[in-house]
């Protein structure tokens, strides 16, 4: 389970992240890798090399960077979300194509790419195959959201039925089903609204609204994909005016917590308990990855530009979760 988000400061300035959601650690840390890192294809067997720098959340399995989600240099990012029941990846190379693995698509994306519109452009030539990592980790079952510093977002799936990439007009993502059927879901909810009822006369009765608030009456409150995605995309469709960077971290921030999942809340079918292990923001224009943990609410910055980009081995960062209280006096 997983949410995605993007948002616009007045000022231009592009904003994207994510709540990982899911039941246990995966070693996973802020990490920078270089221009000239190398990782084998497991697909092909070929060592590949990328052209621009990458600063996301992941872990490194034999030395190969499995990244949860990132930006480049270039500003342009990209996240995976578990897309359980419904990804179908081929079982052989398809000829012709770009083979790759799943698990390697946003290094795919965010290597070779500066633009959604070249994504868009080039994904045609790829494939993705059923590869394993290696014999401890499963292919991950995902679809993906990407989103360049101008604001413009696709979402990309590949099910049995198609490989398809959508416009992503709204600007968000969680799980299951595919992102068409979400967006038409969407409009069972167009009388949610903010603003506060007006008082009303049913028969010879007159009626008022139960409180503030009550204009978002049957909006889902529940933690299923389905709810998440009508919720972070009502609240998206009300953003106020972000004025600075500080604002927009804020906010960003406060909107994912909207969908975050809280230990005890839901469980597994293994019985274990699913929460939002860390949330993520990505300031785009600027390069800068913030983060926070289940255990730490502190937001950490790290800045893309402040570290060489011209090496070869991937640095990885302390995660931090032991909470980090201001005590004022």
């Amino acid at each position: 389970m997983c949410t995605a988000l993007t948002i616009r400061s007045n000022k231009g300035n592009n904003f994207f992240g994510r709540n990982m959601d899911i039941e246990y650690y995966f070693n996973q840390s802020v990490m920078v890798v270089p221009r000239n890192y190398k990782y084998q294809d497991k697909v092909t067997g070929n060592m590949v090399k990328g052209r621009y720098g990458i600063i996301g959340m992941g872990t490194v399995i034999d030395n190969h960077a499995a990244l949860a989600d990132g930006m480049n240099e270039k500003g342009l990012a990209c996240a995976g979300l578990n897309f359980a029941g419904f990804a179908y990846y081929e079982k052989e190379p398809v000829k012709g194509r770009v083979n790759i693995a799943p698990y390697d698509f946003i290094l795919w994306v965010l290597f070779n790419h500066e633009t959604v519109d070249e994504v868009k452009k080039e994904i045609k030539n790829i494939e993705l195959v059923d590869v394993p990592l290696n014999e401890k980790y499963p292919v991950p079952t995902l679809h993906w959201m990407v989103v360049d510093k101008t604001g413009k977002s696709i979402v990309v799936e590949k099910t049995k039925d198609e490989f398809a990439v959508y416009d992503n007009n709204i600007g968000v993502l969680t799980n299951n089903p595919t992102f068409d059927w979400h967006i038409i879901n969407l409009s069972q909810y167009v009388g949610i609204t903010e603003v506060y009822p007006k008082e009303t006369r049913w028969c010879n009765q007159e009626l008022e609204p139960l409180g503030v608030g009550a204009g978002t009456i049957g909006i889902p409150g529940d933690f299923s994909s389905v709810s998440r995605f009508v919720r972070i995309a009502f609240i998206k469709s009300r953003l106020p005016k972000v004025e600075d960077d500080l604002s927009g971290i804020s906010q960003f921030f406060h909107m994912l917590d909207y969908t975050a999942m809280v230990k005890g809340g839901v469980m597994t079918v293994e019985g274990k308990e699913d929460f939002t292990v860390y949330s993520s923001c990505m300031n785009q224009e600027k390069g800068i990855y913030y983060y926070k943990t289940y255990n730490n609410n502190r937001i950490n910055a790290i800045d893309i530009n402040k570290e060489d980009l011209d090496g070869s081995n991937i640095k990885v960062f302390p995660y931090l979760i032991k909470q980090d209280i201001n005590y004022e006096n």
